[in-house]
């Protein structure tokens, strides 16, 4: 064999040796976001797995990509020292409510709610509570029916189709009941996860 053949046949080992570490890697963090979902929703490996599956298929975004937010998002291995959390911190320091919302996918592809991710100081004053009773928590469990019904559902479109989604929101009162407060709710996805914000709305009435 000589020289030119020789190194076009390490090359060719290393390629493999390459593909067969970014396997082994993709692997290990769809395993770790199975071992999340599985603890999170009580379900078993292949009800977890499903649940990543149809989340890939509904937000358009490859399956490890899925995997790694997950896995980031919930801090297995330290993972959010990185990009979740600065974008928590940046979120702390923004002036208007900011929740950061995951999907909760269920096994036959759909998004039934959503939980809370994050949620800055603004949101907790806003909501009169403390983060501890916030965060983990769902939409559904969260705020008063209606208004739950209306972030779930911006939610959903803009998880959906990628595009940001405004509008009206039905904001709870003092006394925990829907009412129009002349608020305005902003929906924007961020890979797979999607950042609400509200505030008072500019002109009363204004629609999406």
């Amino acid at each position: 064999m000589d020289v030119t053949s020789l190194r076009d046949e390490l090359l060719k080992v290393r390629a493999e040796l390459d593909g067969l570490r970014e396997a082994m890697s993709r692997r290990a963090v769809i395993e770790q976001a199975k071992g999340v979902f599985m603890e999170r929703y009580g379900v078993d490996d292949e009800g977890a797995f499903a649940r990543l599956v149809s989340l890939s298929q509904s937000t358009n975004v490859k399956l490890v990509q899925i995997a790694a937010d997950v896995v980031a998002r919930s801090g297995v291995g330290n993972a959010d020292n990185g990009r979740a959390s600065w974008i928590d911190r940046a979120l702390d320091a923004f002036g208007e409510p900011a929740l950061v919302l995951s999907p909760v996918p269920t096994e036959r592809g759909t998004v039934a709610d959503f939980q809370v991710d994050h949620a800055n100081r603004s949101a907790l004053r806003w909501m009169g509570r403390p983060r501890e009773r916030v965060v983990r928590g769902t939409t559904t469990e969260l705020f008063p029916a209606a208004s739950a019904t209306v972030l779930v559902n911006a939610c959903r479109r803009t998880l959906a189709t990628g595009t940001a989604v405004g509008g009206p929101w039905l904001a709870p009162d003092e006394d925990g009941n829907d009412a129009r407060r002349g608020i305005r709710l902003h929906a924007t996805r961020i890979t797979t996860v999607v950042l609400v914000t509200w505030q008072r709305a500019t002109v009363e009435g204004d629609t999406a």
